[in-house]
């Protein structure tokens, strides 16, 4: 029986990062400058161009404008490996946890690279007449599109000195740049007074570069993760054409009260894969092996492939229901020009204040595993008889996801100062051992604020959101296991791969401009 080479085994993030919307993956809430300041309560508001996807139905009552933000994101995350028995694993030749600095090895937590992640919007509005607006929006999921761990940990051993050691979370996720594009056409319209829908089409793309390692051979006893005989995995991957469409409704169900609605549905992501192997990657001390070949032909153990197999991941379904309380100002607004369309909302000049609740949920359940296929028979360099396995799933199991929204505005200077706050929370979205790295699904909690000022006819906002996330901790007891060239063990480790404890938390700051004509 030929042997089969574990490839490509924890493939999550190349598809999840498009996958990161309104309540699913990383996402807190909204992206969005006045979205994040009111902790994504913004369904039934939907006053800036962004509505083109947040709820087109919005952009009925909104003048022609253009819109620009950015947000800057830094997502801390720490993963600590737990054996069975629930005590922490360093990444070592030992298993016991040691004392600081012993020869046990490094620290058993490790921790992604910061840095401070860009994530920009860009929207416009065109009002056609007094009933229809046509909307465009090009932005990305509310996610971190860039992220490194650490491949190796340093330590000092009391006898050889500095060394270093594989990385206990390195079968998950070791690097991930992605960039995600959601591009949507939309188009609001008022069908009486108070009384609009929308409709949008999005033309998703992704283009993913992801790395990871896996088991080359399976050891029958002592700990997987430190016999070392490990591939790295690089897999780059691209979709640019994931269709979808948003669909809006809102309501001026009386003078102070608003309704509004939304859906998306997109179809799967869907795409096809480059593979590069590197095999030899550690000596057998856990050292990276900077001469891998030994007298052969350089490249001698790195495997490059092009279409080696095909990747898919379920999109799940969301849906969000808004109920905003507005308190309107007596007196019509200063300044109104004479040209505005009927219809037309300025909540920064026609209100006091409002306060919205949401509540959102995403079919999150949808993603049951991400579905990893490779051609048959292709060959991994550097080991004996080895060949890519044909099926790499990575088992999810995600549930559903339900979350509710508070925020509002208030108008301290009208026509020129307006501050808001909310948070938000999401509930769980999958159970501890299925864990994984690629995006954090403990239940999430946000607080944010912010502020806009308007010189003229150019509203200018800022706002800040901390989220934190409920820790995924399985005792060590995990559920995921890494592909490994073993066919008696079902190509799949021994044991777990994932068993530990995974903490994340966010802070995110954005600025934005739209401009109204």
């Amino acid at each position: 029986m030929r042997r089969r080479v574990s490839a490509g085994a924890a493939l999550a993030a190349v598809a999840l990062a498009g996958a990161a919307r309104a309540s699913s993956g990383l996402d807190s809430p909204e992206i969005g400058v006045l979205q994040l300041g009111r902790g994504g309560a913004w369904v039934a508001r939907a006053d800036d161009p962004l509505a083109a996807y947040f709820n087109p139905a919005g952009l009925a009552a909104q003048r022609t404008s253009a819109h620009a933000g950015l947000h800057f994101m830094q997502l801390g995350q720490c993963f600590t490996r737990l054996g069975p028995d629930g005590k922490p694993v360093p990444p070592s030749l030992t298993t016991p946890i040691p004392a600081p600095g012993s020869e046990g090895g490094p620290d058993p937590e490790v921790c992604a690279e910061g840095g401070i992640f860009p994530n920009p919007q860009l929207a416009a509005a065109f009002r056609v007449n007094d009933a229809l607006v046509l909307g465009l929006a090009a932005l990305g999921p509310h996610g971190v599109g860039g992220r490194a761990w650490p491949e190796s940990l340093p330590y000092t051993h009391p006898t050889f000195g500095d060394l270093t050691q594989p990385s206990p979370q390195r079968y998950l996720l070791t690097s991930l740049d992605a960039l995600i594009l959601l591009p949507t056409l939309s188009a609001g319209v008022t069908l009486a007074e108070g009384l609009s829908v929308g409709a949008g089409f999005i033309w998703g793309a992704a283009a993913i570069d992801f790395v990871n390692f896996s088991e080359a051979t399976v050891s029958r006893g002592g700990d997987d993760f430190n016999t070392h005989n490990d591939l790295r995995t690089r897999v780059r991957a691209a979709d640019l054409f994931v269709p979808g469409l948003v669909l809006g409704a809102r309501w001026a169900a009386t003078r102070h009260l608003d309704v509004g609605a939304w859906f998306k549905w997109q179809d799967a992501v869907r795409a096809k894969t480059d593979l590069t192997i590197e095999s030899r990657y550690w000596t057998t001390a856990g050292i990276k092996n900077e001469d891998p070949c030994r007298g052969e032909p350089p490249g001698c153990n790195v495997t490059e492939e092009k279409g080696a197999g095909e990747l898919r991941l379920p999109v799940p379904m969301e849906a969000k229901l808004g109920l905003r309380y507005h308190k309107p100002r007596g007196a019509p607004r200063a300044g109104r020009a004479a040209a505005a369309a009927p219809g037309v909302r300025d909540p920064m000049a026609d209100d006091l204040f409002d306060v919205e609740l949401d509540f959102t949920w995403a079919n999150n359940s949808a993603v049951d595993a991400i579905e990893v296929r490779f051609r048959e028979g292709i060959p991994v360099r550097g080991t004996v008889v080895g060949f890519v396995p044909v099926n790499a799933d990575v088992p999810h199991r995600w549930k559903d996801v339900m979350g509710v929204r508070l925020g509002g505005d208030l108008v301290v200077l009208r026509n020129l100062l307006a501050v808001r706050a909310g948070g938000f929370f999401e509930n769980k979205g999958q159970d501890d051992a299925d864990l994984n790295l690629d995006f954090h699904l403990g239940y999430r909690i946000g607080v944010g604020g912010g502020v806009t000022a308007r010189v003229g006819p150019l509203d200018i906002s800022a706002a800040f959101q901390h989220t934190s996330f409920g820790a995924l901790d399985n005792g060590g007891k995990g559920n995921l296991k890494a592909v490994a060239g073993d066919a008696t063990s079902g190509y799949r480790s021994l044991q777990s791969v994932n068993g530990g404890r995974f903490e994340s938390s966010l802070n995110e700051f954005g600025l934005s401009g739209t401009i109204r004509f």
